[in-house]
């Protein structure tokens, strides 16, 4: 009776197929392509391109190191001052 009021909506499909990604094998394939290019202008390119990913990647992972160890310091400085706090 209280069916035709109500209206169920049906289940969605997605067409979704996963896709495989070898970060290695990518970079490789990157680095055979920028050797097959040549000496000509392309080295520029590929010299910085190259250059501008290692030091980004690098940059970024010691400034996340620096930032964790910065704020480790801190939380550890305020709890060493609040176990002296409560001792005394």
């Amino acid at each position: 009776m209280i069916r035709f009021l109500v209206k169920i909506p049906k289940h969605k499909q997605f067409n979704y197929s996963p896709v495989y990604f070898n970060e290695a094998k990518e970079d490789l394939d990157k680095r055979v392509q920028a050797a097959q290019g040549g000496y000509d202008s392309g080295v520029t390119k590929i010299a910085r391109g190259s250059l501008k990913e290692s030091w980004g990647r690098s940059a970024r992972i010691a400034k996340s190191d620096k930032t964790s160890t910065i704020r480790l310091m801190v939380i550890i400085a305020i709890l060493s001052l609040f176990v002296f706090w409560v001792l005394k």
